[in-house]
């Protein structure tokens, strides 16, 4: 049974499958630990050093900050879409 925790993230695959699904980002010392749950079937931290955090940083800031620009067109077109008869 898939977990229904409003709070949490859940990153699907093209299908619409549920790959990771995650509760929590929180900073240990001088990483970032991840509460997730992987495929829906094991919860587990997971633990990103500093150089993978600045790798990752680069890899998806600009891609995240040209989402949530076009965040409020996407809005638009979903309330401007005709219903489904």
């Amino acid at each position: 049974m898939p977990s229904e925790n409003a709070r949490s993230v859940k990153i699907r695959t093209s299908d619409g499958n549920v790959v990771v699904e995650l509760y929590s980002v929180k900073r240990d010392g001088d990483k970032l630990v991840m509460d997730a749950k992987v495929l829906d079937a094991m919860r587990m931290d997971m633990v990103v050093a500093p150089d993978e955090v600045s790798r990752a940083t680069r890899l998806l800031l600009p891609a995240v900050i040209r989402y949530v620009l076009f965040l409020p067109c996407l809005a638009l077109k979903r309330l401007l879409r005709k219903p489904d008869k």
